[in-house]
């Protein structure tokens, strides 16, 4: 009999590259926020005792980071409720649960990347909320590995890579009407891992098949600024996009960003299990795979 997979958050851009990949190897079950409100115990409770999956892998969240500042309660509801709820139903069918955390844990201050051991210190309610979930599960199971990840893209859902194909598409458009071209504003101070989503679920398959527990950091070697990311994006797709460097406070946000929120794999290393590959050379296959059709699409 083949084992049960149960993932949550099923149509987000972490979701859906988890069910391509792992298909093969597991019964896959999913939902989303129509299906099930993990903030309803009851609920979650019935449907994981009627699937009664071996692994539990749980992406749903309140992800909109500037969002959440003004909505506190629903981002504490779903992101620690919610998260607290899969974990007990999770101990009643004895299964593993894997979460997702993120750099937003931390306040960015720290001149290195962050490792498993460094205290958290979230500055946003995101941040605060992710936070809580991880100490929720810690507090309502032993079977569980928290993955910390960040600056996170895919080919589903929205994310910055499409963004900046977006507006990059938008400026060669204008270009070819004679308009006059405004160069795009991208922001030079924030330091992170940009990281490829399927580069995560092969990971997480990873670990779930070594079953490596706690609190693992998980995100692509080596860093960037949003503007260097955005070259290596253009210069992929060979599109002569203007752009220029600018600083977080030209852009002010409801919830402020970490300037230096950088991950250090060192437990997938120590393990020797770490499989993420340097940043720039995921987002080259990411962009020789998805870079054409997002290109036509957006």
């Amino acid at each position: 009999m083949s084992r049960k997979a149960l993932i949550t958050g099923c149509k987000g851009q972490l979701g859906s590259d988890l069910i391509r990949l792992l298909s093969n190897e597991y019964e896959i079950f999913a939902f989303d926020i129509e299906d099930l409100d993990i903030r309803d115990f009851s609920k979650a409770q019935s449907y994981f005792g009627k699937i009664r999956p071996q692994v539990v892998i749980h992406t749903a969240a309140y992800t909109d980071v500037d969002a959440c500042e003004s909505n506190a309660e629903l981002a504490m509801s779903v992101n620690s409720v919610g998260t607290e709820n899969i974990a007990c139903a999770c101990r009643e069918i004895g299964a593993k649960m894997i979460y997702y955390s993120t750099d937003y844990v931390f306040d960015g201050l720290k001149d290195s990347a962050y490792i498993e051991e460094d205290m958290p210190n979230p500055m946003t309610v995101y941040g605060k909320s992710k936070l809580e979930g991880e100490k929720r599960i810690q507090a309502n199971l032993r079977d569980f590995s928290i993955l910390r990840i960040a600056w996170v893209y895919g080919a589903y859902g929205r994310n910055f890579v499409k963004t900046m194909i977006k507006l990059g598409n938008k400026q060669l458009r204008e270009r070819k009407t004679g308009k006059e071209i405004m160069p795009i504003e991208i922001v030079d101070d924030q330091i992170g891992n940009p990281t490829w989503t399927m580069e995560i679920a092969k990971q997480t398959k990873i670990i779930i098949s070594t079953n490596l527990q706690g609190v693992i950091h998980c995100t692509a070697e080596g860093e960037s600024s949003w503007f260097n990311l955005a070259k290596s994006i253009f210069e992929e797709l060979s599109m002569a996009i203007d752009i220029i460097p600018c600083a977080t406070e030209d852009h002010p946000r409801p919830a402020p960003r970490p300037r230096h929120s950088s991950l250090e794999n060192g437990k997938l290393k120590k393990a020797g299990l770490n499989n993420m590959r340097q940043y720039k050379e995921a987002l080259k296959e990411f962009l020789a795979e998805h870079g054409e059709k997002l290109k036509n699409e957006i």
